[in-house]
């Protein structure tokens, strides 16, 4: 792929915009100075109209074509280009794009930025490459709006009102017809950023309120919200980011170096949320937990923000070179937030979350022959967007993170993290930049383990040659693939092999190993008893022991009363439902048995939350509730429905989803109500409760009214179109209707969700597909379109990773309703 900043060093860039948000455009020049390496200059400018170039003052022949602009005979040396452009603003949540929601009878604009991985090219000329660091001056100038906000990476340093249109803005704030947009206009000039890369600018525009506090390190922290919302509801992310921040400070040795922390709650939004310096912005359901907010919420906002911080080093301070070292901002992040909120709320039990969950997903989707490692290789735009692939980049990479850390011990990390800091502040790594600056901390090589882990796919199984109260010195370690036959030998190093969850394989045990351990289950640590039924599990998957002894090891945990263990067995349930054809006898014999195995523990525990109950009692329940549906016990969905209050509200928030679920199970005439519901409800979890319970309904009238709404981005905003797909594609009532639909809708979905997340459709469809109809299907759509780059990984891992479940099915199926009789 050919860099642009081969021509051209960017120093620094002045930004004159106008925004106008009620026609839909923006324009006005960039002025950036820097080092021409060549008398040929580039600048990525895509779906940008270039009006006029000039080179150190001079008028210069140009052309701008698939997206790049090439400005002919410039001098070498110390150049500044003045580019005059005019763009469009889009609603595809990439790049400079429009966000709307409804506030008193009336629809609010809001414009708002998302440039990472590669999309500030879409708003504005520049050398958009995160190698391409430099100092950003912004201003923006856009119509006044009573009661607007207008937000940057940095404080406003100067603000002015004109009533004329500006000068140079005439094309900007007029419409069609030549009339003004507004009759003032307000100029907003930002202090200037530190050096950063171009995804690291940001804006937004739009009325929000908000509060403000300020840490003990002296960081003025204001976090959002628009004018719909409550404004209690941004007080948990304040406080969060807070002590994020001093956490950090403490640890990284490298204080934060912005005066202010900006966090904006966006209703459009396509990721979760995006690390820009100083201004974080966020989906809403990841940034406000309102009184309502369950304690999943909480806990997914607290590890949310604290992620999205750690970002301001760990991808802002010091940034990676190229995407293929992607894994520099996202596997450090992914396992500082669990550190940080771990330190700042110890009774939430965070990690137990990490290791049932990114642990978990991490282990299972690196079992398949054409994963993607850690670090990949980027040689082509499209490319960049395959790369965020969570369960990998995200999920893996944290996970040899901890691996690492547990190795070193916390201190000698973090001082290894803050000379890699103190070195490297302000400038662009690789991995091994890293390495190095951790090496003198630990007594074994850094970098030959990490790159033997993030450099190649995958992870062995450990299977051991004595038993294992003699030590784990004699093993044997083989590649674990959940789609191809394990054999051979292996060669990952391993400093050493633990029991918990430390590290990045799978153990083997025998029977007489794993009955063992059973038989002493309770004398062992949380993280010994997870792993022990994570890797049984995953053994299975792989039939190197037979998945119908799941069956009796579940049993085994009735009466457990462990969060962390019965999230495992959650996981183990799902694997063995996959035997079953939908509604056959053999099925409701297997949900027979799923009730009678939450029988003891929703006895104990009772429905509703009660005074005292810690965070394991509030999750536990929320697991056998979540069991409860799947197993139809119709006499504890009728209490549940008994509680329904039509002011959801009012419901037990910590089981309010599990009532509105069983209200729906028993009552479906009212989905009507329900989307009436979700149109009006400005709560995001609410909303997403209301979504699910329609999308999980057994009733096919629901489930028709529930695809209807993937053509109605007027009530499920695009941002949510790829969740309400994947939930109607889990229900096999739903499965081969919703699937037709995506054939028919694959331009409208790319259309409506953007490139990243594209890539999702072949990957969480291939998770489900059970059938060999559903295989046909799949192969017929997705196969032809293998050469897309953008899809062309899930694609081939999807297709082996369908292969594998229905040979497991085919051998293990008779097996498995055998074992169901007998229990």
């Amino acid at each position: 792929m050919e860099k642009l900043l081969d021509y051209f060093v960017p120093e620094k860039y002045e930004i004159n915009l106008g925004i106008n948000k009620f026609d839909k455009k923006i324009g006005g020049t960039v002025i950036v100075s820097g080092e021409a390496l060549k008398d040929t200059l580039k600048f990525h400018a895509v779906g940008l109209s270039v009006n006029q170039v000039m080179v150190n003052g001079e008028k210069s022949d140009f052309e701008n074509k698939n997206g790049v602009l090439t400005v002919f005979k410039a001098p070498l040396g110390k150049v500044e280009v003045l580019i005059g452009y005019d763009g469009s603003l889009n609603e595809n949540m990439e790049g400079a794009y429009l966000s709307t929601y409804e506030y008193k009878g009336a629809t609010e604009v809001i414009v708002a930025t998302q440039f990472e991985s590669h999309y500030a090219r879409e708003a504005f000329p520049c050398i958009d490459e995160p190698a391409a660091k430099a100092e950003f001056r912004l201003s923006l100038t856009v119509p006044e709006v009573d009661g607007e906000v207008v937000l940057g990476n940095t404080r406003v340093l100067n603000k002015k009102k004109y009533h004329k249109v500006p000068d140079g803005k005439y094309g900007i704030f007029h419409d069609n017809e030549g009339k003004k947009v507004a009759s003032s206009f307000v100029e907003y000039e930002f202090e200037p950023t530190p050096r950063m890369s171009t995804y690291l600018l940001a804006w937004v525009i739009g009325r929000f309120k908000g509060k403000t506090v300020k840490n003990e390190h002296g960081v003025e922290i204001t976090t959002y919200c628009p004018l719909n919302q409550e404004l209690d509801a941004v007080d948990f992310a304040n406080e969060i980011a807070a002590r994020s921040l001093e956490f950090y400070d403490d640890n990284f040795k490298e204080p934060y170096p912005l005066e202010k922390l900006d966090q904006v709650a966006l209703p459009d939004f396509e990721a979760g949320a995006m690390e820009n310096w100083g201004l974080v912005t966020y989906r809403e359901s990841m940034l406000l937990a309102g009184k309502s907010a369950t304690l999943g919420t909480k806990k997914s906002v607290a590890l949310t923000v604290a992620h999205e911080l750690s970002h301001q080093w760990f991808g802002d301070l010091v940034t990676m070179k190229w995407w293929d070292d992607l894994w520099l901002n996202e596997s450090f992040a992914s396992v500082m937030e669990y550190y940080a909120v771990d330190a700042i709320y110890p009774e939430f039990q965070i990690f137990e979350g990490f290791f049932t969950g990114d642990a978990y997903a991490a282990l299972t989707r690196d079992a398949y022959s054409d994963v993607q490692s850690v670090h990949q290789e980027v040689h082509e735009p499209a490319e960049i967007a395959t790369l965020f692939d969570p369960a990998i980049v995200y999920s893996k990479g944290a996970r040899l993170m901890l691996m690492l850390i547990r190795l070193m011990g916390w201190g000698q990390f973090c001082k290894g993290v803050a000379d890699y800091f103190d070195k490297y502040k302000y400038q662009n790594t690789v991995g091994d930049d890293l390495w190095a600056a951790l090496a003198p901390y630990a007594e074994f090589e850094v970098g030959k383990l990490m790159h033997a882990f993030i450099d190649r796919p995958g992870y062995p199984v450990i299977t051991f040659t004595d038993n294992l109260k003699q030590g784990f010195s004699n093993y044997r370690q083989a590649r674990f693939l959940l789609d191809e036959e394990i054999k051979g030998e292996s060669d990952w190093p391993l400093p050493e092999i633990t029991e918990d969850m430390s590290g990045h394989y799978v153990l083997n045990l025998s029977d007489e190993q794993f009955k063992e351990r059973l038989l002493r289950f309770n004398e062992l640590g949380l993280e010994e008893k997870i792993r022990l039924l994570i890797d049984r599990n995953l053994v299975a998957k792989a039939g190197l022991v037979s998945p119908a002894s799941l069956m009796p090891l579940v049993w085994e945990f009735r009466e457990d009363e462990s969060a962390g263990v019965w999230s495992v067995i959650v996981s183990i349930i799902a694997n063995l439902r996959i035997f079953f054809e939908p509604d056959s006898d053999e099925e409701k014999e297997f949900k027979k048995f799923v009730g009678r195995l939450i029988r003891p523990g929703l006895s104990k525990l009772g429905f509703k939350t009660r005074k005292g109950d810690d965070d394991n009692v509030i999750r536990l329940r929320s697991i056998l509730l979540g069991l409860n549906y799947y197993a139809e016990d119709e006499e504890n969905l009728r209490k549940l429905a008994e509680m329904y209050d039509e002011e959801l509200i009012k419901l037990d928030a910590e089981i309010r989803e599990d009532i509105i679920f069983a209200k729906l199970y028993l009552e479906p005439e009212k989905i009507e109500e329900y989307i009436e519901k979700y149109t009006k409800e400005v709560d995001p979890e609410v909303k997403f409760e209301l979504l699910l319970a329609g999308t999980i309904a057994k009733d096919e009238k629901v489930l028709s009214k529930m695809m209807e709404l993937l053509e109605k981005p007027e009530i499920v905003k695009p941002q949510d179109q790829l969740y309400l797909f994947v939930y109607l594609y889990r229900n096999p009532r739903s499965r081969a209707k919703v699937f037709a639909w995506l054939e028919g809708h694959f331009d409208y979905v790319r259309e409506m969700g953007g490139d990243k997340t594209l890539e999702s459709y072949p990957r969480y469809t291939a998770g489900v597909a059970r059938t060999e109809d559903e295989f046909r299907a799949w192969k017929k759509f997705f196969l032809p379109k293998v050469s897309d780059l953008a899809l062309a990984r899930a694609i081939r891992i999807g297709e082996k990773e369908i292969t594998a479940r229905l040979k497991m099915i085919s051998k293990y199926q008779d097996e498995i309703k055998q074992a169901v009789k007998e229990m």
